[in-house]
């Protein structure tokens, strides 16, 4: 079974991980070595869902957090 797992990136975040793959295939490239498994794991981040929900802390409700974007 494969193991698949989570992470939550901000858009700077996301931007700074595709330009570091970018980057690191670049080099295979350079180096003649096969870029396949991080062609694949690029495309695998460009097609991740986006969930829209964030959690602020509300000025009006001391200490407590809700969810915005339901």
């Amino acid at each position: 079974m494969e193991e698949t797992r989570t992470i939550i990136l901000d858009k700077y975040d996301y931007k700074l991980m595709l330009n570091a793959l970018n980057e690191f295939r670049n080099t295979k490239l350079q180096e003649n070595i096969d870029t396949e498994i991080i062609d694949k794991l690029i495309i695998n981040l460009l097609n991740a869902p986006i969930n829209k929900k964030s959690i602020s802390l509300n000025k009006n409700t001391k200490g407590k957090y809700t969810i915005e974007g339901r």
